[in-house]
């Protein structure tokens, strides 16, 4: 049975669970994330765009991410963007996807 996502923090990762049966990827964090403090070291949007060539199911940006950052995050390949502290004003985080797209 395939899996809905998997998380990943580098390319490698990504290819497995892609391979495993990933509907998509999370990938990150993007940046130091507050709300998960023993989540991996920061990826980057470098790290974003290089797990974003390696796969070809969509990838997630998880980790930081709001209006300031989200556009980059689709620039750098990324189908789509996950947020927590964002959501509480996300008229400007759709903004900023939309204007990247």
């Amino acid at each position: 049975m395939p899996t809905i996502d998997g998380s990943s923090a580098s390319a490698e990762e990504a290819v497995r669970a892609e391979r495993a049966g990933a509907a998509y990827i999370g990938a990150g964090p993007v940046w130091e994330t507050p709300s998960k403090p023993d989540a991996d070291p920061p990826i980057g949007l470098a790290g974003l765009a290089e797990i974003c060539r390696a796969v070809s199911v969509p990838v997630v940006a998880i980790g930081s991410v709001d209006a300031s950052n989200a556009a980059d995050c689709i620039r750098a390949g990324a189908a789509g963007v996950a947020v927590i502290r964002a959501a509480a004003d996300v008229r400007p985080l759709v903004e900023a996807i939309d204007e990247a797209r």
